[in-house]
């Protein structure tokens, strides 16, 4: 018979759960895993909360005969903590979950980031080694440049060479040639 009270009217058992401090949402998982229907739970939790004040008496004078077919006080703990750590366990599965995908988020993104450092690392090494090639040409061509214009200043060295040796005797033969026109003008007009 204190079975089926048990069964009929939880109102004990929430008292006993809201003095350890548990909230009416865990107090309603409890209860629900020790067989009580939704109905039965309510009814308990509003009678709870109509004799609040008297809490401690009525749960006193309850206690002794309820307190034979209820499980132990240690094993409700145990099943609470039990349904605790159930619950923070899943609460950190799901964040762990989280955790993972954002640092595989990270990862892809430090991938991408090293591939496009990489790019980059190859592309200015491509530019150096352009820059070196055309350094060299550049070089070379004034090199080149550089010989022709010696080769210029020698040519002009021999051409002005050969100028100051052949001009005196040019200028002499313009001379001689002056003079001989100057003559046959002079006979011509004697004539």
């Amino acid at each position: 018979m204190a079975l089926l009270d048990k069964k009929a009217s939880p109102v004990s058992e929430v008292l006993q759960l809201r003095q350890q401090g548990l909230t009416d949402d865990i107090i309603v998982d409890e209860l629900s895993q020790q067989g009580y229907n939704q109905q039965q739970i309510s009814d308990a939790i509003a009678q709870a909360d109509q004799s609040a004040p008297s809490a401690p008496e009525s749960y006193s004078t309850m206690q002794p005969e309820m307190r034979s077919p209820q499980p132990s006080y240690q094993e409700d703990m145990g099943n609470i903590y039990e349904r605790m750590e159930e619950i923070a366990e899943s609460m950190i599965d799901a964040k762990w979950d989280d955790l993972i995908g954002e640092v595989k988020k990270i990862i892809e993104w430090k991938n991408k980031n090293e591939e496009k450092q990489n790019k980059l690392q190859n592309d200015v090494d491509k530019l150096k080694e352009d820059f070196k090639m055309l350094h060299e040409a550049v070089l070379g061509k004034l090199e080149d440049y550089d010989t022709r214009m010696r080769d210029v200043g020698t040519e002009l060295k021999a051409v002005g060479k050969v100028f100051k040796d052949v001009i005196p005797t040019f200028v002499e033969n313009v001379k001689e040639l002056s003079s001989v026109k100057d003559d046959l003008k002079k006979r011509h007009s004697h004539k």
